[in-house]
C-alpha cells in the first residue's frame, strides 16, 4: 500500500462558538498525541476543510464527524464508522439524539399551525435540519407540500437567526447544537421556543477512510473510547459523557425516516 504524505483530522460540526472550536482542536491534538505515544508511525495533520463532502471521501481521512444522512445516502462506500459521542444534553440519550423543532416565542403552538409558513434548514444533506423535519411534517403534508417556502440557511446557528429576525417560522435544530448554544451562546436562542422533538436517531458518526486497516481503525476507536478517562477536562465543556462503538447498520434508522416520508408522499421538504 502506497504511503500517504499525511493523514488528516478535523472535527468541524459542533463549533458553536470560537472558544468551543478551540476545545475541539484540543481534543484532536489529544487524540493525535495519544496515537503517536502508542506507536502510530504515519504523519498526521489537523486541518480546516473547505468542502466537507470531498474531505469525508478523501483517502487520507483519519478522523472526522459527518452527519448520518450523507453517511447512509452518499458516503457508505467511502468511510469506516468508528464511534459516536454520547452527550449529556437535553434530547440526547446514549448514542441517540433528536432535533428540536423551534419557532419564535409568539409563533405556532402546534405543527399543524405551521402550514403555509417558511421553514429554515441548515442544508439539504442534513439529517437533523432536513430529514428529521421532513419525517415530522410528512403526515401533515398535502400533495407533497406543507410550507410556503423552505430556505437553506447554511448552518443551524444561521437558521436560529432567521427565526429571531422573522425571516423564517420554524427550523429543526439538533439537540447538541441547541444544548451547546444554550450553555455557551444564550443570545443565539433568545426569543425562541421548542415546539417538539423529532424522532430519535444515532448521533453524528465519527468516521475514517476505508483506506485505514482494521488494526488502525481499532486503534483510533480505542483511543476515543479511552478519552473520557484520559482527558475528562477536555470533554467537559463539550458535554461529552463518553464515546461508544457503532456501525453503519445502526444508521439505518435515518434511512427509514427518509423512506417513511417518501411513503407518505412527501419526498422533498417543501
Amino acid at each position: 500500500m502506497t504511503s500517504l504524505r499525511s493523514w488528516r483530522l478535523a472535527l468541524p460540526m459542533y463549533n458553536v462558538t470560537p472558544a468551543l472550536g478551540r476545545v475541539w482542536q484540543a481534543v484532536l491534538h489529544a487524540i493525535a498525541d495519544t496515537l503517536r505515544r502508542q506507536g502510530w508511525q504515519e504523519p498526521m495533520e489537523l486541518v480546516e476543510p473547505a468542502e466537507l463532502m470531498d474531505f469525508w471521501r478523501a483517502p487520507d481521512l483519519l478522523l472526522s464527524q459527518t452527519c448520518g444522512y450523507p453517511l447512509v445516502t452518499e458516503l457508505r462506500k467511502d468511510v469506516r464508522v468508528l464511534a459516536v459521542a454520547e452527550f449529556d444534553l437535553p434530547g440526547c440519550e446514549g448514542p441517540m439524539y433528536r432535533s428540536a423543532i423551534l419557532v419564535p416565542e409568539l409563533g405556532a403552538r402546534a405543527v399543524e399551525e405551521l402550514r403555509g409558513k417558511v421553514a429554515a434548514m441548515n442544508q439539504p444533506r442534513s439529517h437533523s435540519g432536513m430529514n428529521a423535519l421532513r419525517h415530522a411534517i410528512a403526515p401533515h403534508a398535502l400533495g407533497g407540500r406543507f410550507f410556503s417556502d423552505v430556505v437553506a440557511s447554511g448552518g443551524h446557528l444561521a437558521s436560529m437567526r432567521m427565526l429571531q429576525d422573522g425571516r423564517a417560522d420554524v427550523a429543526a435544530i439538533d439537540c447538541v447544537t441547541l444544548g451547546l448554544a444554550c450553555r455557551h451562546a444564550p443570545e443565539s436562542v433568545a426569543g425562541l421556543r421548542q415546539l417538539q422533538y423529532t424522532q430519535a436517531a444515532p448521533g453524528l458518526p465519527l468516521i475514517g477512510s476505508r483506506r485505514l486497516t482494521d488494526a488502525q481503525a481499532a486503534h483510533i476507536r480505542q483511543v476515543l473510547l479511552d478519552l473520557p478517562q484520559a482527558a475528562p477536562e477536555l470533554l467537559a465543556p463539550l458535554a461529552i459523557r463518553r464515546f461508544s462503538t457503532v456501525g453503519l447498520a445502526d444508521y439505518r434508522q435515518i434511512a427509514l425516516q427518509q423512506q417513511a416520508a417518501i411513503e407518505w408522499g412527501y419526498p422533498i421538504l417543501a
